[in-house]
């Protein structure tokens, strides 16, 4: 796996497809101002007592099969709080009656639609009737949409980073601050009245 940080001014050719005149460097820039917000957020976060929230930023992400897709990931040190978005080609998982299979081509991604999503997940240790668990959950999504031109979907995913730092600065920066109730039915505590 291969990640450049958009602020490096990468080819976004291979996910994004040819673009005419400054629309490349206009695109860079809106990502870039992304980048630089989700920056300053995780200064924020640490600053109101969080756990080494950290970040790379806004990233190109490339696998060796030809994967490729923009991302940004805003977690703690111990990966316990996350925020991420991504913007990914329509094709990226691929083609389910034929995947890619290592010695194969790399794909070559589609460059005609795109798709964008982003979360907020909690991992947490609990009980669930008497056993320990270590739990995921999702406990916010920014439902996936697909863009039929680049312009929309770069748009959008700048729209998912703005929603993730206005969630990141919404509640404590902590586990329990994010971690949701679980039901008594499936082993979480009584209610307390």
């Amino acid at each position: 796996m291969t990640t450049v940080r958009i602020t490096e001014r990468p080819d976004l050719t291979p996910i994004l497809g040819e673009l005419e005149g400054g629309a490349a460097e206009k695109l860079l820039d809106d990502l870039g101002a992304a980048d630089a917000k989700l920056a300053s957020t995780t200064d924020e976060l640490n600053a109101r007592g969080g756990a080494d929230f950290t970040t790379e930023g806004v990233v190109l992400e490339s696998e060796i099969s030809g994967q490729t897709m923009i991302k940004v990931l805003v977690e703690n040190a111990k990966g316990s709080v996350g925020f991420s978005a991504e913007l990914r080609p329509r094709n990226f998982y691929g083609d389910e009656q034929n995947p890619w299979q290592p010695g194969r081509p790399p794909m070559r991604m589609a460059t005609d639609a795109w798709d964008v999503e982003g979360a907020v997940n909690v991992r947490f240790k609990t009980r669930v009737a008497t056993r320990p668990y270590t739990i995921q959950e999702q406990v916010f999504a920014i439902d996936e949409a697909r863009y039929e031109t680049v312009e929309s979907a770069v748009e959008a995913f700048v729209a998912a980073c703005e929603k993730l730092v206005e969630l990141a600065l919404s509640r404590d920066p902590t586990v329990a601050a994010w971690k949701p109730e679980i039901p008594e039915e499936v082993g979480g505590p009584p209610p307390m009245y």
